[in-house]
């Protein structure tokens, strides 16, 4: 083919005498053999152009892969091969004879539409069905389906659109078959688009996974407007598409009115009673800072639906929050979902805590999740604002105290030996029984026991945070230090022994090395 004037006279004025026949072979050769192949930039050109919408639900990411993904399966018609299909178009319209033109047309793209959706899916493994079992699986296969709805309805839906009224727009009654053409293009990959949420949601249990609903929910808002919108409901096909994308969305929403609820049950109920290693990071405290972080992503798709779950008793709600007047009741009812988790989760930790044997370990194990949580509110301005002062301070306060405990239930003892008031330790020896070496020897014995037991029980506990560790090892130093370096004085002045420092196990530099490296193991 060598240009649109080669293949028709489009100023002549004797046009319509041109056979039908010729006619449609030159359509075909246009349509099979465009001018120019895809490059990315007619591609990002053509993309843009044609459906102002897919700025706003594709990222760079997602036009690269369909780029990607187009090349060698479809080419971007370029404008003088557009005007020639064009002009073939209408004129077989004047004629009566563009039905079968349109036949080709819509069957031709079909197969490409359905050629790069089949690729899409091969390259991100995203299976046609929801399938799935695996819980981890289930999660990822999710976000893969949502990249590829994304480039179907935000980018190619949009291209074949825009290819199709450039050609056929106006020409054709509604009875035509040009009215329907561009429905018959995308309506099966859009079917098969949406059976993966149909079978997801058919799966039940759904909202006790958060982490799959809220995206889900949060990208079908976007996408199926957009979808609706290429869609005229008056043609048959596209309504029933329609119906469908309705119906998958009625019962998303009814999963999501339950979400909050189950999770506030879930929080509640988690019954495990199994001890951490160490005192570590339980996965109820993982699960709750997975969980605020999904509802502070997708607030405002929460605010616009939430409802009280059901079941939920009003007198169980936390008193009225200060300012909530001026709140929107969206973001009101968010706060009070999440001033109930939290609440929750420190009544189950409190539980879980008493499975400890040891009292310091009980009070570390509430310290570092507390702290875990406390520190996720902490890293967003906008979270702290939505969870609120009083619940922050009350979290702080919790850690505050947790680390309290610790040390007075595990150095204790040993700061209130060294400052000798009046105790009697471990070995029944009072601090000043008397100015003799042996009794010197007896009261850095008993210390160095009371220091290294705490060492060997304490050898595989864990503080993760390594700001809230170097805190607690401050506060122990702070304390044990000069509460060391007393019971040395007097020590010496006490009792006149000649080299007082012979009988000296530990100095001051061991005391701190052994404590700084208290705390580091991980599990």
């Amino acid at each position: 083919m060598n240009s649109t004037k080669d293949i028709l006279p489009i100023h002549s004025d004797n046009k319509s005498q041109i056979p039908f026949s010729h006619l449609k072979h030159l359509f075909l050769d246009v349509l099979f053999n465009p001018k120019y192949t895809i490059g990315a930039d007619q591609f990002l050109k053509s993309s843009n152009n044609s459906v102002y919408l897919s700025a706003s639900i594709t990222d760079s990411s997602t036009i690269t892969l369909h780029y990607e993904d187009y090349e060698g399966h479809h080419a971007v018609f370029s404008e003088e091969g557009i005007k020639t299909l064009r002009c073939m178009a209408a004129t077989l319209s004047s004629r009566n004879e563009l039905a079968d033109c349109v036949q080709m047309y819509t069957e031709h793209r079909k197969d490409v539409v359905n050629l790069v959706y089949v690729r899409l899916r091969e390259k991100l493994k995203v299976e046609t069905v929801c399938v799935f079992m695996c819980s981890d699986e289930l999660s990822e296969k999710t976000q893969q389906w949502i990249q590829v709805a994304k480039i179907c309805v935000g980018t190619i839906f949009g291209i074949e659109k825009c290819f199709y009224e450039q050609i056929f727009g106006d020409l054709g009654s509604f009875e035509d078959s040009a009215a329907n053409g561009f429905v018959y293009i995308i309506e099966g990959t859009a079917a098969e688009l949406l059976e993966f949420p149909d079978s997801l949601l058919a799966r039940g249990r759904l909202p006790q996974r958060p982490d799959i609903l809220l995206p889900l929910y949060h990208e079908l808002t976007n996408l199926i407007p957009h979808l609706m919108a290429y869609l005229d409901q008056d043609v048959c096909l596209a309504k029933t598409i329609c119906n469908f994308a309705t119906n998958i969305m009625l019962r998303l929403k009814q999963q999501m009115a339950n979400l909050l609820s189950v999770t506030e049950k879930h929080v509640l109920r988690e019954l495990s009673t199994r001890p951490l290693p160490g005192g570590g990071i339980h996965p109820l405290t993982k699960y709750i800072i997975h969980h605020i972080d999904l509802i502070y992503v997708h607030r405002e798709s929460l605010t616009e639906l939430v409802a009280r779950p059901q079941g939920s008793n009003d007198d169980q709600d936390p008193p009225e929050i200060p300012g909530s007047r001026e709140m929107d009741e969206g973001l009101i009812f968010l706060k009070r979902h999440l001033t109930r988790v939290i609440e929750f989760f420190l009544q189950n930790l409190k539980f879980k805590s008493n499975f400890y044997g040891q009292e310091s370990l009980h009070c570390l194990f509430m310290m570092n999740n507390v702290n875990s949580v406390s520190e996720k509110i902490k890293s967003s301005k906008e979270l702290e604002e939505l969870i609120g002062t009083h619940l922050q301070m009350k979290l702080r306060e919790k850690v505050e105290l947790a680390k309290t405990d610790y040390f007075r239930r595990s150095w204790g003892e040993v700061c209130t030996f060294l400052k000798g008031e009046g105790l009697k330790s471990h070995l029944n020896c009072d601090f000043f029984p008397g100015r003799s070496t042996r009794a010197v020897k007896k009261k850095f014995k008993t210390f160095n026991h009371m220091f290294e037991d705490i060492l060997q029980a304490q050898e595989g506990w864990i503080v993760p945070d390594q700001q809230l560790r170097m805190k607690l090892l401050e506060c122990i130093l702070a304390k044990l230090i000069p509460a060391y370096n007393h019971f040395l004085e007097r020590l010496s002045r006490v009792h006149k022994v000649k080299r007082v420092s012979e009988y000296i196990k530990y100095s001051v530099k061991d005391l701190e090395t052994k404590v700084l490296d208290m705390f580091q193991n991980k599990y």
